[in-house]
Formats: C-alpha cells, sequence, structure tokens
C-alpha cells in the first residue's frame, strides 16, 4: 500500500527488510514462525518483493515454495457431497489443505507479476476458479454447493477471483459475477467489500467513478466508528492509490 502510494521510501524498504527476516530457508513466510504451515503470507510477501530488485532473491525463493506446495486435490466424485472439481489445484491456507478462491487468488495476482510467470501452474488457478463460480455468478470461500444446497456469493472473495481472472478468462465466462460485483448487493462501503470490489472490477475496466468514490467514503467511516486494523486500512489505500488495478501495486513502476 505505501509503495503503491507514494510512500517514504525508507519505509517500504524497511518493511520488506522485515518479511525477508521472516522468511524461512525453505522460501515460505508463515504467519507464526513457530507454526510453518501457515505459508499463506507468502503470496503478499512475494507481491511487496516484486517491484523492488534488492530483494529478487526473496522473491524467487517465495514463488519456487508456493509452486511446490499447492492446495491438496484427490480424484473429482459427480455424486459427491461438493459441487466443485476437487481434481483442481489451486493454493490453500494451510500447508496439506483443499485449495480455496482467496490464497489460489491471491497467489496468481503474486506469480502473475513474476517476470517469467510459471504458466501451466496459472492456467489451472484459472481453472479452479472458473469452476468454483457459483451457478448465479460470484463466489465465496470456494465452494459452489454442499449436498443439494447451492451457496451464496462474497462480495470480496468475488473482486479476489475476479481480480486473479482478468486475462485468464473470456469476459462472458464471468459476466455474471461482474455483474454481481457491481451491483448494490455490493456497494457495502465496509473495508474488504470496497477494497476488492475495486480490485475484481478494476481488473476488468470496470471500476468508475462511484466504485472507486466508496473507497473514500469507507476510509471515512472511521472517524465515526473509529480506526480500522492495519490490515484492512491497507487494503483501501491500496486499492484507491492503483485506482483498482492490482497490477500496478506489484509493477517496478508504480512508486514513481
Amino acid at each position: 500500500a505505501l509503495h503503491a502510494g507514494g510512500g517514504p521510501p525508507e519505509m517500504v524498504t524497511a518493511a520488506r527488510g522485515t518479511l525477508a527476516g521472516a522468511q524461512t530457508p525453505d522460501g515460505r513466510v508463515p504467519y507464526l514462525p513457530e507454526r510453518p504451515e501457515t505459508g499463506w503470507p507468502t503470496a503478499l510477501a512475494l507481491a511487496a518483493w516484486l517491484p523492488d530488485p534488492d530483494f529478487t532473491d526473496q522473491a524467487a525463493r517465495a514463488a519456487a515454495w508456493l509452486l511446490g506446495h499447492p492446495g491438496k486435490a484427490w480424484p473429482g466424485d459427480k455424486n459427491g457431497i461438493f459441487g466443485h472439481d476437487t481434481s483442481l489445484a489451486g493454493w490453500n491456507w494451510i500447508e496439506g489443505t483443499h485449495s480455496w478462491v482467496e490464497p489460489t487468488a491471491q497467489v496468481m495476482l503474486a506469480l502473475s507479476a513474476l517476470p517469467a510467470p510459471p504458466e501451466p501452474a496459472l492456467a489451472e488457478g484459472a481453472r479452479l476458479l472458473v469452476d468454483r463460480q457459483l451457478p448465479g455468478g460470484g463466489w465465496n470461500y470456494g465452494n459452489t454447493r454442499v449436498f443439494r444446497n447451492i451457496l451464496l456469493p462474497i462480495p470480496e472473495c468475488t473482486g479476489h477471483a475476479l481480480a486473479a481472472l482478468a486475462g485468464r478468462a473470456e469476459p462472458e465466462t464471468v459476466a455474471a459475477s461482474l455483474a454481481y460485483l457491481a451491483g448494490p448487493d455490493c456497494a457495502s462501503p465496509t473495508p474488504l467489500a470496497a477494497a476488492w470490489r475495486a480490485f475484481g472490477l478494476g481488473a476488468w475496466g470496470r471500476a468508475d467513478a462511484a466504485v472507486l468514490g466508496n473507497l473514500a467514503v469507507t476510509l471515512a467511516r472511521q472517524e465515526r466508528h473509529g480506526p480500522y486494523d492495519t490490515a484492512l486500512v491497507a487494503q483501501l489505500l491500496a486499492a484507491a492509490a492503483s485506482r483498482g488495478r492490482f497490477s500496478a501495486i506489484v509493477a517496478r513502476s508504480a512508486h514513481a
């Protein structure tokens, strides 16, 4: 967020250095050092390192770890309790578990910004996200149905998936999801919904003035309701500074 918004370069570099200090020898960046299986922050660290050539080694090791640790997959069963294809591998929150929408999207957004993106892994991640799309449009955390019950979409999950699928899915494939995210059900001025609505629509060139203006409205609500935590503020600021273009956050030219 600081990088995309033109924050003090020394502060951005120091933060990247802190992330580097948390990286383990195998390349992952765990949420807690005593719980190395919590490797999901690795994608976020990779996104933070990519714009700075001084962190090329850290970025390369993080990317290698992510590519070597996809989500758990198993042969699909059309008559099973799940409505999605369990044979497709994306990425997960916890090492050794099933793939879900948000970690898959976050890894795809980071890996896509590499100088040589790993296309086979990204293509499978895209297939997984399309497969997890709900019949009426949108995404939740990653289940379409359980037994006979179709589940409901969530704005921030939908934004994640659409941001990751830009350039990897045809517009008609995600048309219902774009309509859902642009519609009134997702216009709530809350941090995650506002930020990822901007990222999801921005990736498809649809972050209009109302969508971007909602970021400012959401930030201003702190004056009434109290401050958001750092992660929420960061996502809002990153979305606002990039005008909903996640690619600008991980680009070498973003700070300038």
